[in-house]
């Protein structure tokens, strides 16, 4: 694969929450409170968006763990989630934690979301989460437009689709050609104790190359590296306006705070069918 080939993305995940990063049941127990815990403002915001009894039906896009699935049920506004993860071993870990946690209104599917035959008029939200719009189109420039007409037919009427990514359009605008370096600690309950990141912006500035490398407290290293599409998220909006979603809202935070292209650190695109 060339550096920009997208289709690194898929596996980009293959280790990522593999059971053997959690040797001891408690090192288990600490991350799944801390990733129920980092959902607590998605799960507000959804509340705010309206919850009605008896709960949401939820089709969630690369749902990882399903963290967010089980935040939702454990607040009382889950009727049904569906959760759609390419990756074995998060879909794995999802399984264990559905089983072991007795979730009883998710299921979790192990595939791409092209490959999921989808009831029309079922879903109540669709979710999209966790930078994985941005994955889209580096993996096949027709998986956006692909995306998004399955939400739609997805959706009831009145249904809501949920877009929610990193705004790196201002990010990349003025990052070097060669790009930029940074570390970060991570949290007690993560499996790594810090974590590398170098990030690489293509000629045109429609791409960016994320390599990231994890240290856990014993020396071992993990790297993984994806690309991401720097989205504009105006066209966007324009996008979902023409496939018939009567309302589409833009925000630059979960706690509906307007957007702003330049400055907002995150997109969250509400549309209405």
């Amino acid at each position: 694969m060339s550096s920009w080939d997208g289709r690194v993305n898929r596996s980009a995940y293959a280790e990522v929450e593999a059971m053997a990063n959690y040797p001891t049941r408690a090192e288990l127990d600490a991350y799944r409170t801390e990733r129920l815990g980092k959902y607590e403002p998605y799960v507000r915001f959804f509340r705010r968006l309206g919850a009605p009894p008896p709960g949401l039906r939820v089709l969630d896009v690369g749902s990882g763990s399903s963290a967010f699935l089980y935040a939702l049920e454990s607040a009382g506004i889950l009727r049904d989630g569906l959760a759609i993860e390419l990756s074995a071993a998060r879909h794995e870990f999802a399984e264990r934690w559905r089983l072991e946690g007795r979730f009883r209104a998710v299921t979790n599917v192990r595939a791409s979301f092209t490959d999921v035959p989808l009831k029309p008029r079922t879903y109540d939200r669709v979710s999209v989460l966790d930078e994985t719009y941005l994955y889209l189109r580096p993996q096949d420039d027709s998986y956006p437009s692909r995306l998004l007409d399955s939400a739609h037919r997805a959706l009831v009427p009145g249904g809501l689709l949920i877009l929610d990514f990193r705004n790196d359009a201002p990010v990349v605008a003025n990052m070097p050609l060669e790009g930029r370096a940074f570390e970060v600690d991570l949290p007690a309950t993560n499996a790594f104790d810090r974590a590398s990141y170098r990030q690489l912006p293509s000629v045109d500035r429609l791409l960016l190359r994320n390599e990231s490398t994890y240290v856990a407290r014993d020396g071992r290293t993990s790297t993984k590296v994806e690309i991401t599409e720097v989205c504009d998220v105006e066209a966007l909006a324009t996008a979902l306006e023409a496939r018939s979603f009567g309302s589409v809202a833009v925000y630059g935070d979960l706690e509906f705070a307007p957007f702003d292209s330049s400055s907002s650190p995150r997109a969250v695109i509400v549309a209405r069918k």
